[in-house]
């Protein structure tokens, strides 16, 4: 079984291809033959040594959080229903390998019929991540929410997710992303690579901030254009807003069963939209994640087993 691991801090080139063996099958294991996994900023800040402070990680060890795949095999106390299905589900204990040896029934979840297995396994550190900031602060029908970071993995899930919610979405996006991130249904474009600040001025001021990108400039000048705001922030541990009648909060939560299965039926229905920028062959992982890194952003790169 082959699998990605991360032998130190140095960056992509501390990433390795190895060979590996199965680890043990228990009566609650589920053992999926991976196709997917998703590449998310943490898993290339963690390569660099970005993340020491809130993620502490004993190196060496397998990359990845999300998987999409075909259950191969059930344990005794596991569903048998499972076998030959589509699923989607977190290992935190790495899923860039051949094979996912799933023991934690609540990170399991198996995929509708209509909804093809690369767009499900996009909900994993995407829709999921959006769904829990737009719930930690309660959006509604009468808010408009500022989303940096609007044209990324988490960020296109957040306009659609805002709009189901009766929001009005202001994005932040580069040059190259204006039309993009219009396109999926932003309601006011802002480049923020060119006079952010005037720009800021001539909209209908934002009572809510979610930020995906986690730069403590940008955050500043949003608060300072605007007297009375609410941030969330997916990215930044820690913010002072400036003014009085500002907060801020930080949380990377879960959504539950329930909201994973929410999220798959949105997508069955046709009322959210996964967007895949690019599919990589494992074997060009640090391509891959070069690109998640420097290049430019529509949606989730992932990983091709």
């Amino acid at each position: 079984m082959k699998q990605i691991v991360q032998q130190n801090f140095s960056g992509v080139d501390g990433l390795q291809i190895e060979t590996a063996s199965a680890s043990r099958f228990t009566p609650l294991s589920v053992l999926v033959r991976n196709k997917y996994t998703p590449v998310l900023p943490y898993d290339w800040m963690t390569e660099y040594g970005l993340l020491k402070g809130i993620r502490p990680v004993k190196l060496p060890m397998v990359i990845g959080y999300g998987f999409g795949g075909i259950v191969e095999k059930v344990g005794l106390l596991r569903d048998k229903s499972l076998l030959g299905k589509k699923v989607i589900g977190a290992q935190p204990t790495g899923a860039a390998m051949e094979l996912i040896n799933s023991q934690l029934p609540p990170l399991l979840f198996t995929v509708p019929d209509n909804v093809a297995l690369s767009e499900a396994v996009t909900l994993i550190g995407g829709a999921d991540a959006a769904l829990h900031a737009i719930n930690s602060i309660n959006v509604t029908a009468r808010d408009t929410v500022l989303v940096t970071g609007a044209s990324g993995g988490v960020g296109t899930y957040l306009i659609q997710l805002l709009k189901l919610a009766g929001a009005q979405v202001i994005a932040l996006a580069s040059p190259n992303n204006l039309n993009f991130v219009k396109s999926i249904g932003a309601d006011i474009v802002l480049n923020y690579q060119e006079e952010l600040a005037t720009q800021l001025k001539d909209i209908v001021p934002p009572t809510k901030v979610i930020d995906t990108v986690g730069r403590t400039d940008l955050l500043q000048l949003i608060a300072a254009s605007f007297a009375e705001l609410a941030i969330f922030s997916l990215s930044l541990t820690s913010f002072t807003p400036p003014k009085a009648h500002q907060t801020f909060k930080f949380s990377n939560g879960t959504i539950g069963v329930r909201g994973y299965r929410r999220l798959l039926n949105l997508l069955a229905d046709k009322q959210i939209v996964a967007y895949i920028q690019a599919k990589y062959k494992y074997t060009d992982v640090k391509k891959a994640h070069l690109t998640a890194k420097n290049g430019l952003k529509q949606g989730r790169i992932l990983l091709a087993f």
